[in-house]
């Protein structure tokens, strides 16, 4: 997942794919926290860069660092499948010389219907199952700048009817060579459960993160930074709603298609490699932020992603963001679409433990496309609103039926006020 972007919001993903694959854009909750960026202070820094060069591309905002910001987002899938109408509340509070405190909140709405894992049927059409939830997220930050360091601990919490998350992160930033060189490290631990309540108890699934990175200002007009991310996921790591299918007999030569639970490893380890490069364009006051990043883990899916961004100022207070994102996956070993016509005896697994198989698209090889337009208007000194739309568009690159895929598109809109 996908790393942290710059912009301050990101698509809805497909819902509960903070479980599953790399390929889902991150819900709104990301700007906080992020599975394939777990820091959000890093995220900071990274926003710290970018400042570089708003400040050469935009009108100077005042220098205190007290903000509260407002977002909305409406996340609407074609076809009415998920829809997503989130409300978004942060601020930034200079407590002192050296400690910044932040807090950021979120609530969604959420309601629509997804594919189970069910294979289509004769016309192409994979199943669905109606759904409404609602989350709720909060995330605070305490950052300790002293000399050259700074150190962010982190508390992380979201909660839906049948899912809870508590995290906790520690990361530090070190400034070098006349402060041109950074170098960033950090680790995290979430702790969730998982909570149908078709379940006789809740399922528990934690994670560590380790994260190191280094950033170097090239020159004046241009930054490139390049981190690794770690992670290793242990406990209850299938989603509880998905299912697959295998013809079955229950007599002598009589065979019904049975659906049963998907079974994934207990276990997931993932490595993350990020690279960035921002470059200032003095002649036309414009800048360019471009992401790679390679993923990869021990279920078998590689992935690929790039991520452009180009931040224009248009007189004296307006700034226009263009954006393009593709990204690429490979499936997941154990990805099937139908279990019929194999050995496998899905009713005899145990949760966790070999043979593993799941009908889950986002485990699927496809391909996805994300592009869109930002507006950023300063109002003044002290305030500035903004406004994007993005489309996001998913491919099939195997034999998973298209209609389990979702294109969607994406309306934010959001106001921050400096004190």
């Amino acid at each position: 997942m996908p790393g942290t972007r710059l912009q301050l919001l990101k698509p809805i993903a497909r819902l509960k794919a903070y479980q599953d694959s790399e390929a889902s854009l991150l819900p709104i909750t990301s700007l906080f926290m992020s599975r394939s960026n777990p820091f959000p202070s890093l995220y900071s820094a990274r926003v710290a860069t970018l400042a570089v060069f708003l400040y050469l591309a935009a009108p100077k905002l005042v220098s205190a660092e007290e903000r509260i910001s407002v977002k909305w987002q409406d996340y609407a899938e074609d076809n009415d499948r998920i829809r997503v109408i989130s409300r978004y509340i942060g601020f930034e509070k200079q407590v002192s010389n050296q400690i910044v405190l932040k807090g950021h909140g979120v609530h969604d709405a959420i309601s629509g219907a997804t594919p189970i894992g069910v294979p289509a049927d004769e016309e192409g059409n994979v199943p669905l199952s109606n759904l409404v939830d609602i989350r709720e997220a909060g995330v605070i930050d305490l950052d300790w700048t002293h000399g050259i360091h700074k150190s962010t601990f982190q508390f992380s919490y979201s909660a839906e009817s049948d899912f809870l998350s508590r995290g906790y992160s520690y990361s530090h930033t070190s400034e070098f060579n006349k402060r041109n060189t950074g170098l960033n490290y950090g680790v995290s631990f979430i702790d969730d459960d998982v909570r149908p309540g078709f379940f006789d108890e809740s399922r528990e699934k934690e994670s560590y993160d380790f994260f190191l990175g280094i950033s170097q200002v090239v020159d004046p007009n241009t930054i490139v930074a390049l981190n690794f991310t770690y992670s290793d996921y242990n406990g209850y790591l299938s989603d509880p709603y998905k299912l697959v299918r295998k013809e079955t007999e229950i007599l002598p030569n009589i065979f019904l298609p049975l659906s049963f639970a998907e079974n994934r490893p207990s276990d997931r380890t993932r490595h993350i490699w990020f690279f960035n490069v921002k470059r200032f364009f003095e002649g036309i006051g414009g800048s360019l932020d471009f992401d790679y990043r390679y993923f990869s883990d021990n279920w078998g899916v590689r992935s690929n992603t790039f991520d452009f961004e180009w931040y224009q100022k248009i007189g004296d207070n307006l700034i226009i963001r263009p954006k393009y994102r593709y990204y690429s996956q490979s499936a997941a070993s154990f990805y099937i679409l139908d279990l019929s016509g194999t050995s496998l005896e899905p009713g005899e697994t145990l949760q966790g433990r070999p043979p593993f198989y799941s009908s889950d698209y986002r485990l699927a090889k496809f391909d996805t496309h994300s592009y869109g337009l930002k507006i950023i208007y300063n109002l003044s000194e002290r305030y500035s609103i903004d406004a994007s739309f993005e489309r996001y568009e998913m491919e099939s690159k195997d034999d998973t039926p298209q209609s389990a895929f979702a294109d969607a598109d994406v309306l934010t809109l959001g106001g921050t006020l400096w004190f």
